[in-house]
């Protein structure tokens, strides 16, 4: 309530990329009150920036005094509230990017991630006959919150999910021949 109605327009005007947080207003203060609804935004710059810049930037906002960010992953996932499973959980698809910030980017999978969605994956293949790679891709794209299987399915995989598939159908099919 104390920024102004323009606020996204005078933080565009930087042409920094910037990213804004889903309205934080089912937050709550440790006494139980509910606190008063607000946004959380991050500025990237490509180099060094300085304090004074800053707070040259956010002083049309009326906001609070900014605070350096440790880490910019970090920061994005406490939008939501991803890490703290005791406060409310904000939807990831509420984060905007601004002046070409990718939201995505900060929840790139790791390889550890990876490697266990590739196990759920294969023990899925081999758990329901699966015999078609792209009845497989389908069910990804069809199954809401198989994005990271999706992704993980097409990025450098291919060989290793066909093979696995290939592998179930030539079961199958030997089977029948008996």
């Amino acid at each position: 309530e104390s920024a102004p109605k323009n606020w996204r327009d005078v933080l565009n005007a930087t042409h920094m990329r910037w990213l804004e947080s889903p309205l934080h207003d089912k937050d709550v203060n440790p006494d139980g009150s509910k606190k008063k609804p607000h946004w959380h935004i991050m500025l990237s710059a490509d180099g060094p920036i300085t304090e004074k810049r800053i707070n040259q930037i956010i002083k049309p906002l009326n906001g609070p005094i900014p605070q350096k960010v440790g880490s910019s992953i970090g920061m994005v996932r406490y939008f939501i509230h991803l890490d703290n499973p005791e406060k409310h959980q904000y939807p990831m698809d509420e984060i905007k990017g601004h002046n070409g910030a990718d939201v995505g980017s900060y929840f790139q999978l790791t390889q550890t991630s990876r490697l266990n969605i590739m196990k759920d994956i294969i023990k899925f293949i081999y758990d329901n006959n699966v015999d078609n790679f792209s009845d497989f891709l389908m069910y990804c794209i069809s199954e809401k919150g198989n994005d990271d299987w999706f992704e993980v399915a097409i990025d450098r995989n291919t060989l290793a999910i066909n093979k696995m598939i290939d592998g179930i159908w030539q079961r199958e099919h030997s089977n029948t021949r008996k």
